[in-house]
């Protein structure tokens, strides 16, 4: 469903490019902008001193896969060579992995499937025009994803799944190229701290499992500019 949502707001898109692309002949860094991405996540998904039973536990998921996302937003020309924009995100992702937990350093009966389903981020970009074409920049700002998590054990045979949006902040840094009339292509990496939440299972009493999620990510995009 979230696929052919995306696929449907790619389509329009790219009508409102092709309608628009000769409207302006040099790009205008300055003002609104909507762009799509595509790249890779590597996200960690750790368990950290889980208790249940008196034992710590152990895991350690490597969800990473491919992104797709879109993003728009506003930028603001300071001077001839400095600029500050803001930008609303959203990626939807295909990464997961399993584990098995670790009982006090020994694998033990239970498994822990994790994904990054999607992300939502808020940010702030600071970017310096190299020259009319190159401009390089630093975002930071506000992120929020829903993980979901599949807690499957054998002895006895019982499982339980969870949903949950975890918060956090995210950084990173990268590059755009205005390669023809307001079209620019980017390069960009970034680093999200989404902290630690404590997720209570019902089957261990509510005994809450402290899930440490950190993403980092690398997107190729392509944006417009109105």
């Amino acid at each position: 469903m979230k696929k052919n949502i995306l696929k449907q707001i790619i389509f329009v898109l790219s009508l409102t490019l092709t309608a628009n692309i000769y409207a302006q002949e040099k790009i205008n860094w300055s003002g609104p902008f909507v762009g799509v991405d595509v790249g890779y996540t590597w996200t960690t998904d750790k368990k950290n001193n889980a208790s249940r039973d008196g034992f710590s536990y152990h895991a350690k998921n490597k969800d990473n896969g491919g992104l797709i996302g879109i993003n728009t937003g506003y930028n603001f020309i300071l001077n001839e060579k400095w600029l500050l924009g803001f930008i609303g995100e959203y990626k939807t992702y295909d990464a997961q992995d399993s584990d098995v937990d670790l009982k006090d350093g020994v694998p033990d009966d239970v498994t822990t499937v994790s994904s990054v389903d999607q992300k939502v981020s808020l940010l702030a970009k600071l970017g310096y025009l190299i020259d009319s074409k190159t401009l390089v920049f630093i975002t930071g700002g506000y992120a929020t994803a829903e993980m979901s998590r599949h807690y499957d054990e054998v002895t006895p045979n019982r499982s339980e799944k969870h949903k949950d949006w975890q918060n956090g902040w995210s950084i990173g840094f990268g590059s755009a190229y205005n390669f023809h009339e307001n079209l620019s292509a980017n390069l960009q990496y970034r680093y999200t701290d989404l902290r630690t939440n404590d997720i209570d299972i019902a089957m261990w009493n509510n005994a809450p499992q402290p899930q440490k999620v950190s993403q980092d990510e690398v997107t190729f995009g392509i944006t417009y500019h109105f």
